[in-house]
């Protein structure tokens, strides 16, 4: 199975096309790492996800944190905050969760 391309990852996440080409370079090197062979057919689209998630929480913490309450005029929306240091603070990184969950079986890979 192929790594994926920083191309791959903006189809998912167009929003990070601003990010520097030296962040971009180091999350994918670290994705391949994190993410062999062994994922079998999962490997690429989890390597994409998992980008995805270093990058969003890269952007976010250039912006001081996550936002978690915005208001236009009359309208205000708040989110929840995520947990610190997990999957879940990003979307990104609650789909590389759940695929990681339904490919991993143990220290075995389960190739479907």
């Amino acid at each position: 199975m192929a790594d994926t391309t920083q191309s791959a990852v903006l189809a998912i996440a167009p929003e990070l096309a601003a990010v520097s080409q030296e962040a971009w370079d180091t999350a994918l090197s670290d994705a391949a790492l994190q993410v062999g062979p062994n994922w079998g057919k999962k490997q690429e689209m989890a390597q994409r996800y998992l980008v995805a998630h270093k990058l969003t929480l890269i952007v976010r913490a250039d912006k001081g944190g996550e936002i978690t309450s915005e208001r236009t005029g009359d309208v205000a929306t708040t989110y929840a905050a995520a947990e610190s240091g997990n999957y879940s603070e990003t979307v990104y990184g609650r789909e590389y969760d759940r695929i990681r969950h339904g490919t991993i079986a143990g220290f075995m890979t389960v190739t479907p």
